[in-house]
Parts: C-alpha cells; sequence; structure tokens
C-alpha cells in the first residue's frame, strides 16, 4: 500500500505544483516553512456539511528522509501540533495514515517517507464565526542524521469559504490510506496472551492475514509508555504470529493495559484497541 500511496502522491504533488499558482483564493494554506531535510505547511481544503473544516498537515520531505508516526516505536519524535493558540476552536482531530517499519542498526521506528499529509478535523465554537487558527508544529526527522523540526502556522477559516479542489485532493489521497477501524479491525486479531520467556513477560498476537500478503503490525500502548516494536515469528497461509515485549508498557494497578494494535495486511491495515490482562 505504501508504494502505491508514495506514487499517487508523487503525482498529485507534481499536480499540485503546476496548478498552485491557480489555486482558489477564497482557500486558507499557509507557505511553506522549511526545515532541514524538506518543509511543512498547513492546508484548508472545505467545510464539511457538519460545520466542521477539513484541514491537512502536509509534508515535502527530501529523497532519504523520513519522519514519524503518533507513536514513533524505539526512537523518534513524533508530530506534535499545538492548536491553543487558536481563536473560535472548540476541537480537533488528528487523523494518521498507515506508516511504514524502518529499522538501521540501532532500533526500529515507525515513520513516514518522501510526502504525506495529515488529514484534520476542526470543530468551531461558533459555526457562524470564522476560526483563527494559530498554531506550532514540533517534530522529528531524520535521514543519516536525526534533527527537531519546528513550524508556525496561521490560517482564517470562513463559514463562507469555498472548496479548494488542490488541498482536497491532497487531503482526499492521504484518507485513502487511513486504517480500518470498528469490527473489521477488531475481528483481524485473534489472540492477545501474555507469556513467559526466559523471565520476561512478552505478548504473542495472532491476527487472521490474507495469504501471501506482506504483513506487519505496530503496537501503541496507554499515554507514557515507551516499547519495541512487534517481531512477527510466524505467517503460515491465512494466520500470523507476532511477539511484543510488555516492557515500559503501563498498566493499572489490577495488572490491565490499553494496546491499539495497527496490522497491515498487503494494501490495506487495520487497527483496534483492546485491553490485556497481563501476567505480572
Amino acid at each position: 500500500m505504501q508504494v502505491m500511496t508514495s506514487r499517487i502522491a508523487s503525482l498529485v504533488l507534481a499536480t499540485a505544483a503546476v496548478a498552485l499558482p491557480f489555486a482558489s483564493a477564497n482557500a486558507a494554506i499557509s507557505e511553506w516553512v522549511s526545515v532541514q531535510g524538506g518543509a511543512v505547511r498547513l492546508l484548508s481544503s472545505e467545510r464539511l456539511e457538519s460545520g466542521d473544516y477539513q484541514l491537512g498537515l502536509e509534508f515535502s520531505l527530501d529523497p532519504g528522509w523520513h519522519t514519524y508516526w503518533r507513536f514513533p516505536g524505539e526512537s523518534g519524535i513524533p508530530p506534535q501540533l499545538d492548536f491553543s493558540a487558536s481563536e473560535n476552536l472548540r476541537t480537533k482531530t488528528v487523523l494518521y495514515p498507515t506508516p511504514v517499519r524502518y529499522s538501521d542498526a540501532y532500533s526500529s521506528s515507525i515513520v513516514y517517507n518522501e510526502s504525506l499529509v495529515l488529514p484534520i478535523i476542526v470543530s468551531p465554537d461558533n459555526a457562524s464565526e470564522p476560526v483563527t487558527i494559530n498554531a506550532s508544529l514540533f517534530f522529528g526527522i531524520c535521514n543519516e542524521i536525526c534533527v527537531p523540526g519546528d513550524a508556525s502556522f496561521s490560517l482564517t477559516l470562513s463559514p463562507k469559504e469555498q472548496t479548494d479542489e488542490l488541498a482536497k485532493l491532497l487531503i482526499d489521497n492521504n484518507l485513502l490510506a487511513l486504517p480500518k477501524t470498528g469490527s473489521p479491525a477488531l475481528e483481524k486479531i485473534r489472540s492477545i496472551e501474555p507469556f513467559i520467556d526466559e523471565g520476561e513477560e512478552k505478548l504473542s498476537i495472532k491476527a487472521d492475514v490474507s495469504n501471501g500478503h506482506t504483513v506487519d503490525l505496530f503496537a501503541e500502548g496507554p499515554e507514557g509508555s515507551y516499547i519495541s516494536l512487534p517481531s512477527l515469528e510466524e505467517q503460515d497461509g491465512k494466520s500470523a504470529t507476532w511477539t511484543l515485549s510488555t516492557k515500559g508498557l503501563l498498566k493499572s494497578a489490577e495488572g490491565h493495559t490499553k494496546l491499539t494494535l495497527l496490522l497491515v495486511d498487503g494494501d490495506t491495515s487495520y487497527e483496534s484497541e483492546h485491553t490485556v490482562k497481563l501476567e505480572q
């Protein structure tokens, strides 16, 4: 899916480069902010029927550079987007397209390569009044070296704002890469069983997958958890099994923990939340 998504993204970005001078003046699009290894900007594509606005945080990364998913894995800085200085803003929801695994000699991380847009849904306090977006971004960006990136954006979202087709195309392309949720995702995870391996507690995670597909699994614990990436132990026909160390995984006094799993099965991904009772 990532190869397909990257090719689509490249075509969209090439189109964007040509179409940008003719983009609608009604839409709110910030200037590019250059950082080492790339550039970032904030887009607004349209006002939805619900009265919310659809925004996108666009990363244009230089070849060989990557940035991070909302949980970076064993190293890295995830995107930290602060909208607290905005006006007439009730809530924001950042959506994350499916990432990929990146491993070097030191660690394994969960990343995005090349270019992407993180879709954002913004809800106003007063739907009849404009929303003033004052946002700051802090994130990690890496190639052979890793550096912090930071940027600030200001946009005004008008209730009468017209759809910007270029921004909509960029955002919609990445909406297609969001994982499936709900029952289809929950049904993919067959079991999560704790066990002890040489004195260390681990989880055995078994999932239904499609025969012949390339698969991967990412795990995210409760806020404040710092865990490794699951390791694929077996893929046999229509099932796959991973192990995950519980080291760094926060749990309640009763021994329960929350685990968000992102299963990548070929061109499709599935995200589900699970409550797990640990052994220790």
